[in-house]
């Protein structure tokens, strides 16, 4: 037996560039990914791309759809070998991408991970060139969370943290380039059980309104595509998450302000989230479905008009939705109540969105919760 042959190295070749397509089953996907034919789309936050290869160098070829600028560009996190990542900014036009270069002719592996979500655009990941050969893809977890959410479950401004000021003082609003999902609560959560995580969440949308008062678009709809905002369709064949955590309800709450009509529709809401429920439940059966409302709220607004105070509060809906399922049999859906963040200790990513601080927290109280679920 050759020497080769005990490594599992190629045969003693000169090394050169192989065109790896998107398609191929040697690479490996976590989270949604549509194949589109030409190329496999990514859209949102911690959608993954993992490959091993024998070699010493890699390129990425990728066809992004991003407008650019603060807020419109998209970025990725390229791990080579577990080190840790760095961060790769693309742009339309621009479709190749160097990875790695002059590494130890050998075994490695990669991993592409998206931070942007589907606001600032998809990513048409085309194909790997390897300098060298592509091998089978590492072990997949058999543990699989799914997290359906707004922009805090996108992890919207992690990047940064600011104590907040006393007026006039503002707090920065969205840059893509902070947007990290590693810093998120679903991300951490899922890491503490050493689960594959999917990521299914939209900023600024709501269960039966959006942070706009507009109804298109909703996570519900949302959570039947492959692709936000097309008409690419989710396929449910693959194996089911066995953790769904919905954290929606905080845009149907904060939309609009200061008048009557403002304050969220209790039928309304409970309506579409009843429907989403069932939905959920006919395509994984079996799965432990929680759900939360956090952090940036716990569901109460109130309007005055006229000197006379209403409150509504949607967290109390949520409550009444879980009992209401459990009631009826379902088991297997849960409330779990979370904490308002605390800006003053903890301080706020943008536009007043939970900072890293606050994520780790959430974080830890999700996982506490769902440990007692799940057990040993």
């Amino acid at each position: 037996m050759t020497l080769a042959a005990c490594s599992g190295a190629p045969a003693v070749t000169p090394l050169s560039w192989v065109t790896v397509p998107a398609s191929d089953a040697r690479v490996q996907y976590i989270g949604r990914a549509h194949d589109s034919g030409r190329g496999v789309v990514l859209s949102h936050p911690g959608s993954t791309v993992r490959a091993r290869f024998w070699g010493d160098g890699l390129r990425l070829r990728l066809d992004d759809a991003g407008a650019g600028g603060e807020a419109g560009t998209n970025y990725f996190d390229v791990s080579i070998d577990g080190a840790p990542p760095t961060l790769l900014e693309v742009r339309a036009g621009q479709p190749l991408y160097p990875l790695a270069s002059e590494l130890p002719v050998g075994l490695h592996t990669v991993e592409l991970l998206k931070r942007t979500e589907s606001l600032v655009g998809t990513s048409e990941f085309v194909a790997l060139e390897v300098h060298g050969e592509l091998r089978e893809p590492p072990a997949r977890s058999p543990l699989r969370f799914e997290f359906i959410g707004d922009s805090i479950t996108c992890a919207y401004g992690t990047g940064r943290s600011f104590i907040p000021q006393p007026p006039p003082w503002r707090a920065p609003t969205f840059t893509s380039r902070n947007q990290d999902p590693r810093l998120g609560y679903g991300w951490l959560t899922a890491q503490a059980f050493g689960a594959e995580p999917t990521f299914v969440c939209y900023s600024g949308h709501g269960i039966y309104r959006n942070l706009d008062q507009t109804t298109s678009g909703l996570l519900p709809a949302v959570y039947e595509l492959a692709v936000p905002d097309s008409q690419a369709r989710w396929d449910f064949t693959g194996p089911s998450p066995d953790v769904i955590v919905i954290n929606a309800g905080t845009n149907d709450a904060f939309a609009g302000s200061g008048t009557d009509e403002d304050l969220p529709d209790e039928e309304s809401f409970k309506s579409a989230y009843r429907a989403f429920l069932l939905r959920l439940r006919a395509l994984h059966p079996r799965a432990h479905i929680v759900c939360t409302l956090g952090s940036m709220t716990d569901g109460r607004k109130e309007v005055v008009v006229g000197g006379e105070t209403r409150s509504v509060h949607v967290g109390d809906w949520l409550t009444d939705l879980v009992s209401e399922r459990r009631q009826r049999g379902d088991t297997r859906v849960h409330r779990h109540v979370m904490a308002v963040q605390n800006p003053d200790v903890d301080g706020i990513g943008e536009d007043w969105h939970p900072s890293a601080a606050t994520h780790r927290k959430m974080a830890t109280a999700l996982s506490q919760f769902l440990q007692e679920l799940l057990g040993p």
